[in-house]
């Protein structure tokens, strides 16, 4: 694609300042990334292989004792290894420049693969479960929630020092038979209520952040709101409403309103900002947008995201990637819009990036044959996840 990068080797490129670069290392942060990293093409002698493992080892110690990286015993278990990824991980990066790198889709069946629970903890500080918080699946019938799948991510995560994100409180799809059987008002919004401050209330403090209410438009946009069941029997305000239970539940809480494809289609794009303006002139408590980012064979615009991201900021609101994955054949194009689009974002001031899930081992795609993940089945990392750390690398975040 013209005017982007194609990734390098593991370890090289990830310096965001050297004098060679024509930028002194400002902060410590950039400091410590400059000293780490430029060892991968100026160590020549066996005392400086011996610093370099020195200044490493340090930086792995100073971040296991402040919980910026997994201990071994936290992931270690019996059965295959997933194999060694030279250089800094996603998580060691996301430490020094402020930034939230979350596994979105983390479903707990994939545990019984340990290579999964390894990589997860250590590329990522955050996770997010796949449909586990929807509905169907967290209260089935009436009064009767389970809560076992969303616990064991939550412990998995407190073992881990990971944040957990709350993905799909309400959505538009996923719902059992019996709330789409409920057609007074007053009864579903009592169901409503219920559900989101069972659920909440009992992850207060654990989950910091939510994607409250997902897809409220249609696929490809420019035709209003998607008239679901919360839609007929509720009325357009039943965002609003749904926001409001969700902030009474717990004050604290970051709340996301989630979005596809609004990067692709300008409707679709002018649709959620209308909406989420009127929310924040009326007072509603939101706290951000989430950016799905399912990119399909191309990447958006240049400028698209930029142009999303400040006016969203400029309303007081935070955006967020929510769910990002690429969904192309070839891998150096992959590679390219993974490496473009994030380095947009976060030079636009996103700080919470949640991928949609990591492995291709299990990988939803509507593209036949497309691998849209960081790392293959085998957990090797694929020239995505380089690309997606050398976005990170180059990022002049601050903390």
């Amino acid at each position: 694609m013209t005017g982007i990068t194609a990734p390098v080797h593991p370890g090289r490129n990830l310096r965001c300042c050297t004098p060679l670069r024509g930028r002194a290392c400002s902060t410590p942060a950039e400091r410590r990334l400059a000293a780490l990293t430029k060892g991968n093409s100026l160590i020549r002698t066996s005392r400086h292989t011996r610093i370099a493992a020195r200044v490493g080892a340090l930086l792995v110690a100073l971040l296991l004792a402040a919980g910026l990286a997994p201990s071994a015993a936290a992931v270690a278990k019996a059965g295959p290894k997933a194999p060694v990824v030279p250089g800094l991980t996603l998580r060691q990066l996301a430490a020094l420049k402020g930034v939230t790198i979350g596994a979105g889709a983390t479903n707990p069946a994939y545990f019984s693969d340990p290579r999964f629970g390894q990589v997860l903890a250590k590329q990522f500080n955050s996770l997010s479960p796949e449909n586990e918080l929807k509905w169907s699946f967290i209260q089935p019938e009436r009064g009767k929630f389970d809560f076992s799948k969303i616990d064991q991510l939550v412990r998995f995560a407190k073992q881990n020092r990971m944040a957990v994100k709350g993905h799909g409180l309400l959505s538009g799809g996923v719902n059992p038979e019996w709330v789409l059987q409920i057609t007074d008002p007053a009864d579903l919004r009592a169901a409503l209520t219920n559900h989101i401050r069972t659920i909440m209330t009992r992850y207060r403090g654990t989950i910091d952040r939510w994607d409250v209410v997902t897809e409220v438009f249609s696929t490809f946009g420019g035709t209003g709101l998607d008239q679901n069941h919360f839609y007929k029997v509720l009325g357009p305000d039943y965002i609003a409403e749904t926001f409001r239970i969700a902030h009474a539940a717990n004050p604290k809480a970051k709340l996301f309103l989630n979005e596809s494809l609004v990067e692709y289609y300008p409707a679709k794009q002018q649709e959620l900002y209308a909406l989420v303006a009127d929310m924040v002139a009326k007072g509603v408590p939101i706290t951000g947008v989430g950016l799905e980012t399912h990119e399909t064979q191309s990447a958006p615009a240049p400028g698209v995201m930029t142009d999303i991201v400040k006016s969203y900021r400029a309303l007081g609101l935070d955006v967020a990637i929510t769910e990002m994955d690429v969904h192309v054949l070839d891998s150096q194009l992959q590679a390219d819009i993974y490496r473009s689009v994030l380095a947009e974002a976060l030079a636009a001031g996103v700080r919470d990036i949640s991928f949609w899930g990591f492995t291709d081992a299990h990988h939803y795609t509507w593209v036949p044959g497309a691998k849209p993940l960081l790392f293959d089945e085998q957990y090797n990392p694929k020239p995505a996840f380089f690309a997606a750390r050398t976005a990170l690398a180059e990022c002049r975040c601050r903390r």
